[in-house]
């Protein structure tokens, strides 16, 4: 390995941080760890001068965004030291891996079309896969709003055991507000299960990013109980409430339209049993 090439490895490392700070909050922590390591089989490709040891632009890519970031922007660190430190190893490990039993291998990284062949049926394969799933999306959704409305007894029972339960939080002075929030709350739980709910409490400790807290999947910041969530959803459905035609669908307004009519339908019949 030359001066030069080494020169040029850390020149082609600048690219890199700039492409992984833009996409530092539009993306997930999966694609940022795998991304160094597709960016230096590419630059292998295209330039194989600089292949040698070339998992050492990873290398000055951490050193360079640590700096960057804390030097030159002086901002504080947004995650906390150990887990930098671990997305760090791993992303450099994967990249020495990557060097070690595929770059350093082969004469070069760019495959001949016989190499090409099981990727491009691999390819279609999934191509197929992904148009078979998008055209049932939308039919299986459906069903499954249907079932949900469909089964009035259970969205009863549901009420019933929420309000037994809840009823000391769920205390607006609007009847409306405390109906919507049953509804919510009903729909919620049936469309997240505790399990995901629970992995994406974790993720907002260890991340401390906005995820969804609580029965009511309220995004935060900060960790949120059921309880929390709960009046959180009362205070913003009664500034809904307040601040519009104090129609459902204004009062619904931060929820998609989907979403919006099945929790519609879930109020209708609660409302409904209420009369009885």
């Amino acid at each position: 390995m030359t001066l030069l090439s080494l020169l040029l490895q850390i020149i082609l490392t600048i690219p890199l941080t700039i492409i992984l700070k833009a996409i530092d909050k539009k993306t997930s922590n999966i694609v940022k760890l795998l991304l160094p390591t597709v960016y230096i089989i590419i630059i292998a490709a295209i330039i194989p001068y600089v292949k040698t040891n070339i998992f050492l632009i990873t290398v000055f890519e951490v050193f360079i965004r640590n700096f960057y970031n804390t030097i030159i922007l002086k901002e504080e660190m947004t995650k906390p030291n150990s887990m930098f430190i671990i997305e760090s190893i791993l992303s450099i490990a994967l990249s020495l891996f990557t060097y070690n039993y595929f770059i350093s291998k082969v004469d070069t990284v760019i495959p001949n079309p016989e190499d090409i062949k099981p990727f491009l049926w691999f390819s279609i394969f999934i191509f197929i896969c992904f148009i078979y799933k998008s055209l049932t999306k939308d039919k299986e959704t459906q069903k499954e709003k249907q079932k949900l409305v469909i089964k009035n007894e259970n969205i009863i029972m549901d009420y019933a055991k929420y309000k037994s339960r809840y009823f000391e939080i769920i205390n607006s002075e609007h009847k409306i507000v405390n109906d919507l929030t049953y509804a919510i709350m009903i729909y919620t739980v049936k469309t997240t299960t505790p399990i995901n709910r629970r992995i994406n409490e974790y993720k907002g400790i260890i991340t401390r990013k906005e995820v969804p807290y609580g029965i009511m999947q309220i995004k935060s910041y900060n960790h949120l109980t059921d309880e929390d969530s709960i009046k959180e959803t009362i205070k913003q459905l009664e500034e809904k409430y307040n601040n519009t035609d104090k129609k459902l669908d204004s009062i619904l307004s931060n929820y998609d339209e989907e979403t919006k009519q099945t929790i519609i339908s879930i109020y209708a019949i609660i409302v409904e049993f209420q009369k009885k």
